[in-house]
Order: C-alpha cells, then structure tokens, then sequence
C-alpha cells in the first residue's frame, strides 16, 4: 500500500505544481496590450496602437474603450508605482509581434557550440571511469540526450535515454550509467558558480531591494552548503569510513551495484585535471548559453543590465532542474522569469514569459537532429565497434583478475 501511494504521490505533486503554476501564468499574462489611465484605479484598457513623436517620446496611445476607439494624450496614462514608467503592459502577442527577427535568428545561432561541448565533457567524464567513447558518438548521444529530455516526461529523460545508448559500447555500464548523472551534477555545478559570481559582481552595481537581494543571497548559500556537503562525502575516505557508509551498502539490496556506484562516483577524485577541464568547459558552454540569451532579450526588446540575465538565467535552468518541477519545468521556469525580470517595472510578465519560451525554443532547435540517432540505428555500435567490444574484458571482475586484484576492491 505504501509502495503504491509513494508511486502515485510523486507525479501528482510534480502534475499539480505545473497546473499551479500554468493558472499563475494565466492571471499575470495577458494575450492582448493593456494600459492604465490616471484617475482610473483598477481598470485596464486594451492598447491599439502607441504613437510617438519625432524624438522617439511616447505622444499618445490609441484604446478600446467602451467598444470605441479613443485617442489618449500620454499626461493620461498613469505611471508603474514607484517608477515614471507608462503602465503599459504588453501581451504575448505584442511582445512577439514586435521581435526583431534577426537578433532572435543570430542568437539560436550562438547556441550552435553547446551540444558540440557537452560531447566533449562527456567524454572526459566517461574517461575517469575507464570507459572510451568516441567523440562522434558522444556528439550522437549528446544530441539524442537533449531531444528526449523535450520528448519524455520530467527533465532527466534524455540522460536515461543518453546512459542507455552508452552501456551498447561499454561492459562497464553502471559506471557509464552513473557517470551520465555526475555529468549532469557537472553542468550544475558551472550554473551555480556563473550565478554567484556573477551575482557578488552585482551586489552593489544594480539597485536590489535590500529584503530581495539578501533572500537571493540565502537561497544561494543554501544550496551551496548542500553542495560542499555532497563533496565532503565524495572526497573524504576518512568520513564515510567513520560513519560506516560502505558497511551500510553491504547490507543493502543490490549490495554490489551500489557498491559499484559508489566506486565511480568517488573515483573522479582521482582525476582532479579531468573533472577541473569539465568544469572549465561548462563554464564556457553557460556562458554562450547565457550570451544566446541575453541576445533573444534583446529581440524581445527587454531591458535590464548584462549582468541581470547572468544571474537569472542560470537560477532558472537550476529551477527546472530541481526533481519535484514539473515536465520540462512547464509553468515553473516562466514564472520564475516573472518574479527575475519584473522587477521594479524593468519588464512586463508577458516579455518575461515570451523570453522563457524563446530560450525553450532554441534549445529545441538544436535538439532536434537527436531524433535522428534513433530512427537511422546510429546509436547501435558498428560492426568494428562491436567486434572490439566483444574482444574487451566482459566485467570488472576480469579486469581485476588480468591485473591480479581482488575482484570486489573495497570502496574507498
């Protein structure tokens, strides 16, 4: 009875934050152009047209109001609170309307070398565990791990998808498979160090409020704490021997695996230059994922210093990969962006959610030729590939046996 409960409680929460967070959108985002009047308090007027003068300088707006058409003078529109910015809140189809075409078009092109690096840090990753993956294939799986993370519920679907194609290439498959998953701790990893960094630049360059700045702060060292606490675990022998983790594995379920598991996640503190290179290599690939973003909000005519879009657009890649979020983080990543890029009145919701579906958008793009790998059978090995393969020791237990070691070694 509990095993059924736990099996259905997890999707209802997932399900049900995306329903939470779709009817927030749907309050906060309009489909049409609205502006507020002075003298009018808590009424909005759907916006026709906006006309400006010969210096640019918003003149007068156009509304329906009443049925009719009405022409207001621009002393009438009332200002966002705290700021002398019209009340003009532009809905979707406003926002992407006005897109400027080829900065959209050039950003979906400077996402191009993101696929091609996360091929590479794959294959360095896998290298730690003694398992050789070329990079053709690597850039194969690489692309076919991204389109199944659009096409499969959740957002690790297209790292099963990816760790599955792997294990045809390798006998040894739980550390291929577990190295799939410390790849994505990796790519996390460079999200949040970008995001801090960048934020401690930002401490006194942007005009936070107080209360916001240091809740961001706090959540910021929260997850770092939990970070250096997994790390303590992964490159301390003395720590997990003191609280007698590896006796505790022995007496689990599947005893072997976890201990096998065990073994491939801590092995990458022996190869501190190769794990130092994949950190360094998704720092550069969040950087130009962060650089293609800032240039989509600059095709979406959004405001706000470089430095904003360096901070919030890694936090919202960390939200949708938290466990609980919904598919693909659907709802979530956008009011997120809400929350990021409205502030102060800087933005309008609708421009925020347009730019959460536009960085959805180029990341599909360039996920798209990953359905290729599947329906031409290109993840499976090729005949020399294969023939290598069944020459290849088929388990650890031979290896160690060719070295002469201890078939099971003691997880250090």
């Amino acid at each position: 009875m509990k095993r059924s409960l736990k099996r259905w409680l997890m999707p209802l929460l997932r399900y049900g934050l995306c329903l939470v967070a779709i009817a927030y959108l749907v309050h906060a985002v309009s489909w049409y152009d609205t502006v507020a009047l002075r003298g009018v308090p808590g009424e909005r007027y759907r916006l026709l047209e906006e006309r400006t003068g010969d210096d640019g300088t918003l003149r007068e707006v156009v509304i329906l109001r009443d049925g009719q058409r009405q022409t207001i003078p621009s002393d009438q529109i009332a200002f966002i609170e705290g700021s002398d910015i019209p009340d003009i809140r532009y809905g979707i189809r406003g926002v992407v309307s006005r897109m400027n075409a080829g900065r959209a078009l050039l950003a979906i092109l400077i996402f191009l070398p993101v696929p091609l690096l996360q091929s590479i840090r794959l294959v360095w990753m896998l290298a730690i565990q003694d398992v050789k993956l070329s990079y053709w294939n690597a850039i194969k799986f690489s692309y076919a791990g991204n389109f199944f993370n659009f096409a499969l519920p959740g957002t690790t679907g297209g790292d099963v998808i990816k760790a599955y194609y792997i294990t045809r290439f390798t006998h040894r498959k739980t550390e291929a498979v577990t190295t799939v998953f410390l790849d994505r701790a990796v790519g996390l990893s460079g999200l949040m160090i970008l995001a801090s960094v960048t934020f401690l630049f930002a401490w006194n360059r942007i005009q936070w409020e107080p209360a916001y700045r240091n809740s961001l702060a706090g959540g910021l060292a929260l997850i770092w704490c939990g970070l250096a606490v997994g790390a303590i675990f992964v490159f301390s022998k003395r720590l997990r021997h003191f609280i007698k983790l590896p006796e505790l594995a022995e007496k689990l379920p599947a005893s072997d695996q976890i201990l096998r598991i065990g073994r491939a996640t801590v092995a990458i503190r022996h190869h501190k230059a190769l794990v130092a290179l994949s950190l360094l290599n998704t720092l550069v690939l969040q950087l130009i994922v962060v650089i293609a973003a800032y240039v989509m909000s600059r095709a979406l005519g959004m405001r706000g210093d470089f430095t904003l879009y360096f901070i919030f657009v890694p936090l919202g890649f960390l939200i949708g990969a938290i466990p609980i979020s919904p598919p693909q983080a659907v709802g979530v990543m956008e009011a997120a962006y809400i929350k990021f890029f409205t502030l102060g009145g800087l933005n309008h919701a609708s421009a925020a959610v347009a730019f959460a579906l536009a960085n959805r958008l180029t990341q599909l793009a360039w996920a798209l030729p990953g359905v290729l790998v599947p329906l031409l059978g290109a993840h499976l090995p090729s005949k020399a590939e294969l023939q290598t393969f069944e020459r290849s020791p088929d388990d650890e237990t031979t290896v160690a046996a060719e070295a002469g070691a201890p078939s099971s070694p003691p997880p250090s």
